[in-house]
């Protein structure tokens, strides 16, 4: 007789139509239409206090940073929603924010300038890219598919965070992982873009947040001055704990739209939804799946009824109820990684991601479309 974990195994691999069971996976899926890009490399050490942190990043990435700029900024917002002279006033309103509420990246932002040779609104600007997007008139971008599991859901209560990072096409390849390391808080294990030095990732005492985006569509419904999601995002990382996290949140002083799915590495886990009207913090525990809003008030859900979710969500469901008790970090990779799951979104789904927090090691690919070869990363001593 099979034993429990390897029916378990081989009932997700047949679902996900994949043979390999190794918690390392290589599955050559290139489609013409997708430009080869490199897979992850190693880890670029970014260290210091905040503003030499900064100023390091802006110097280190200053090329990639300004192409950055200019492409996915400039070129894509100017004038769609407003022209750049508006967007960089904006940028400058929520920088007040950002030194008020967030001092450290406040300081680090500041040394980033210094190291590009950037203003310091182009690079607020360079962070507030989404909530740019979801008020522009740019073709829209499926949303990510953003997990979280813990006890009783995973072999021996490891808890996990990962997601599908779909987004532009035109920035696959451009991401790179950096060890954040600090000496005023919890080092970081960060996804990063040119310019977004945390896109996702890990900290050192365990907490790892991935998210997804989340628009209503409401009409006349618009950013407010605030801090920008990915600024929002880092300072969360940046915590020692979700107690922590949760006060942080709840100063609702973020200016767009998004779900933050968390864990810690007992397995607690947090979802954290924002909009331009508020904020909502709400715990669960066993897994955490989202594609846009999930809670009833951010959903605009009635409380006697069940929150409609994102295909995607029930597509994922199903795939960790095969493996419920046993799930681990290879069900991640497989559920994200093996296009017939139906998680990924073609050469949208440009990155793939599973932070173990229990252990805090961190596991990236490349999507589906660009090749997909896990790379695993810890933390330096």
């Amino acid at each position: 007789m099979l034993s429990r974990r390897t029916f378990l195994q081989q009932s997700l691999g047949a679902a996900c139509s994949v043979a390999a069971a190794s918690s390392v996976i290589r599955i050559a899926t290139a489609q013409d239409d997708a430009r080869k890009v490199a897979p992850f490399g190693e880890v670029t050490v970014i260290s210091g206090n905040a503003r030499e942190r900064g100023r390091q990043y802006g110097k280190r990435f200053s090329d990639g940073i300004r192409e950055f700029l200019d492409r996915e900024i400039y070129t894509a917002f100017d004038g769609q929603p407003a022209k750049k002279d508006d967007l960089l006033r904006y940028a400058g309103a929520c920088a007040k924010v950002i030194g008020k509420e967030c001092p450290v990246i406040a300081d680090e932002l500041e040394g980033m300038a210094e190291g590009s040779g950037l203003r310091l609104e182009e690079h607020v600007l360079l962070t507030l890219h989404e909530e740019l997007y979801h008020r522009g008139v740019l073709p829209p971008v499926s949303h990510c598919t953003a997990v979280a599991v813990g006890r009783p859901d995973t072999r021996d209560g490891i808890a996990y965070v990962g997601q599908t990072w779909d987004w532009m096409p035109s920035v696959a390849g451009m991401s790179t992982m950096l060890e954040w390391r600090r000496s005023d808080g919890p080092s970081l294990l960060a996804y990063a873009f040119p310019g977004l030095w945390v896109g996702a990732g890990l900290n050192a005492n365990g907490l790892a947040l991935c998210w997804t985006s989340a628009d209503l569509g409401v009409s006349g419904q618009m950013a407010r001055v605030g801090l920008p999601s990915y600024v929002l995002l880092a300072h969360l990382l940046y915590q020692e704990n979700l107690d922590a996290v949760r006060e942080a949140a709840r100063r609702n002083a973020h200016a767009g739209w998004f779900t933050f799915v968390m864990a810690d590495g007992n397995g607690r886990l947090m979802n954290i939804e924002g909009s331009p009207e508020g904020i909502e913090v709400e715990e669960v525990t066993g897994r955490l799946i989202r594609v846009g809003f999930g809670t009833h008030r951010m959903s605009r859900t009635p409380a006697d009824q069940v929150v409609k979710r994102h295909p995607r969500c029930e597509t994922m469901d199903k795939l960790l109820n095969a493996a419920s008790g046993q799930i681990d970090l290879a069900t991640l990779q497989r559920s994200f990684g093996e296009p017939s799951c139906g998680i990924c979104v073609g050469t949208n789904t440009i990155d793939m991601m599973v932070f173990d927090c229990t252990h805090r090691t961190a596991h990236l690919s490349r999507g589906t479309t660009y090749d997909v070869a896990w790379k695993e990363y810890g933390f330096t001593p």
